[in-house]
C-alpha cells in the first residue's frame, strides 16, 4: 500500500503533480471568469478562495476513502459519513459558482456511430 504523505500540519495530503496542475487549471479558470465578467470586489475573490478550499477538502475526502477502502479499514459508517460530507461539500462549491454568477458552460461531445442514446 501507498503511503499518504500529510502536509505541514494542515492535514492534507500531499497532490500529485497532476492534481496540482488540475488545481491551478481551477483557480485560474475561476479568476479569469471574474475577470471577464468584470468583477474585482475583494469579497469575491474570498468567495473564490472559499471555493479552493472546498476543493481541497472534496480532494482530501477522496484520497482517505481511497486509501481505507484499499487498507480494508473503512467501515460503512465512515464510508457513508465521508459520502454525505461530499454531498454538503459539492453542494456548498455550486452554492458559491451560483454566487458568482458562473455556470458550467454548454460541451458539445462529438462521438461515433456507436454512442448511446440516454
Amino acid at each position: 500500500m501507498k503511503k499518504l504523505k500529510k502536509l505541514g500540519g494542515e492535514g492534507k495530503m500531499a497532490r500529485k503533480k497532476s492534481e496540482a496542475a488540475q488545481r491551478r487549471k481551477t483557480l485560474e479558470s475561476l479568476k479569469n471568469a471574474l475577470v471577464s465578467n468584470k468583477l474585482s470586489e475583494k469579497f469575491l475573490q474570498d468567495k473564490v478562495d472559499e471555493y479552493m478550499s472546498f476543493y481541497d477538502d472534496l480532494s482530501w475526502i477522496n484520497e482517505t476513502l481511497i486509501a481505507l477502502k484499499s487498507s480494508g479499514n473503512c467501515s460503512l459508517k465512515v464510508y457513508t459519513d465521508a459520502t454525505a460530507e461530499k454531498r454538503r461539500i459539492s453542494s456548498e462549491m455550486r452554492n458559491i459558482l451560483r454566487f458568482l454568477g458562473l455556470k458550467p458552460q454548454d460541451v458539445n461531445l462529438t462521438g461515433g456511430e456507436d454512442d448511446e442514446e440516454l
